[in-house]
């Protein structure tokens, strides 16, 4: 797999991934609140569905680009696309369904070319693997963080279409910044071009410490998105609070991933595959506190810190577990299958979760918890054949 990158530009391509990454969750807030205001009920759950399945239609066919073509010049045409996209339905309001789902699609491409081009990054910059996904997850943190309040700020000062502009822009400098970079990943020629598209995803599906790894951690999804159905019913029926203290919990959540991404290298150290599935199991004991302590906003707040900074190096332990598992000539079709699988994980999640609202959420976070806590624990023994990890293993 050849690379190219000029140097002193990894810093930068950072910095614009983090304003593309804001600009997301800005797009995400905005279109909910014009979608709600302007269209009947049922619009908002479609729109919840448009920005997920379609980009799980196409995720097989993302990995397969991802690994047959220039990662790089992929993003640079995806972030293209995404800025034209956004900018269109910010002018035309009744197209706000219909460009969801194709930015569902070009979200799917995107997150593919990113996962395969962090090895890049990393050998740039001179830093490891979980170094480079720990900023990369301090960049998503950030996005969360920010994102929300800036789209919220943006929405109420300028409106909304001028929220969608500023996303649009977002992605204008993220093309530019990655083209200028001369950020390139080019891929193997391969003897097998011409193969279908399962066969040429066969060898990663009989990869039993990769399907192991993505079923278990797939479950933890299932389990989170239960919760997450649950959590504004939490607050407003359980707690009988409102929206200052489901900000204040958003927001600790947000800062307990930035503090876990922080310290994502040192945790992980060289035991990958126990980070992944440990914070998985820590993640489930935040649920599980959440649903049989005596409930208090203060319990709630401890466990959203611990539960975002275990969130946050989970997703470092994860994509770096992948990376290092997998062939770099794969790296996209690995980000296609665990995008697919958890994307219907989570469309699984919303569903079971739904079936605990608006009056029992403490049950939703016990049987999360419960489904969480089993993930990581048994998913562990299964992918590792044991329960120790070895300190000298690069691949646990």
């Amino acid at each position: 797999m050849g690379v190219e990158f000029r140097q002193g530009w990894g810093w930068l391509v950072l910095a614009a991934l983090t304003t593309s990454t804001i600009g997301d969750e800005i797009t995400l807030l905005t279109l909910m609140f014009r979608t709600a205001d302007n269209a009947p009920a049922y619009a908002v759950p479609v729109l919840l569905i448009a920005e997920l399945l379609p980009g799980l239609i196409v995720a097989p066919y993302a990995g397969r680009l991802i690994d047959s073509r220039d990662a790089a010049r992929v993003l640079v045409v995806v972030s293209a696309l995404q800025a034209v996209v956004i900018a269109f339905i910010s002018l035309n309001p009744p197209f706000t369904l219909a460009g969801a789902a194709l930015l569902s699609m070009l979200f799917t491409i995107s997150s593919a070319a990113t996962f395969a081009l962090i090895p890049v990054l990393a050998g740039a910059l001179g830093m490891t693997l979980a170094r480079a996904n720990s900023f990369l997850e301090m960049v998503r943190s950030l996005g969360m963080l920010v994102g929300p309040v800036a789209g919220g700020v943006l929405v109420g000062w300028v409106g909304s279409r001028t929220a969608l502009l500023a996303d649009a822009a977002s992605f204008g400098l993220l093309l530019l910044v990655v083209a200028a970079s001369g950020l390139r990943r080019r891929p193997q020629r391969s003897e097998d071009e011409g193969r279908t598209l399962l066969a040429d995803y066969q060898p990663l599906l009989r990869n039993r410490r990769t399907m192991v790894a993505i079923g278990a951690l797939s479950l933890e999804v299932f389990a989170t998105a239960i919760a997450d159905v649950a959590f504004v019913f939490l607050v407003t029926v359980t707690l009988g609070s409102g929206p200052t203290t489901f900000g204040v919990l958003t927001a600790l959540w947000a800062g307990g991933m930035l503090i876990g991404a922080a310290l994502a290298e040192r945790v992980i150290g060289r035991r990958i595959g126990l980070a992944a599935f440990g914070t998985a199991a820590i993640m489930g004991a935040t649920m599980l506190l959440i649903g049989l302590a005596p409930i208090g906003v203060t319990v709630v707040a401890i466990a959203f810190i611990a539960g975002g900074g275990a969130n946050s190096i989970h997703n470092v332990a994860v994509r770096t577990l992948l990376q290092s598992e997998c062939s770099p000539a794969d790296h996209g079709k690995i980000a296609a299958i665990y995008g697919a699988v958890t994307r219907a994980a989570a469309i699984g999640g919303y569903v079971a979760g739904g079936l605990f609202v608006p009056n029992d959420a403490p049950s939703a976070y016990v049987v999360g918890g419960l489904l969480g806590v089993s993930a990581g624990t048994m998913g562990w023994r299964i992918f590792n054949g044991r329960w120790s990890a070895s300190p000298v293993s690069g691949r646990n």
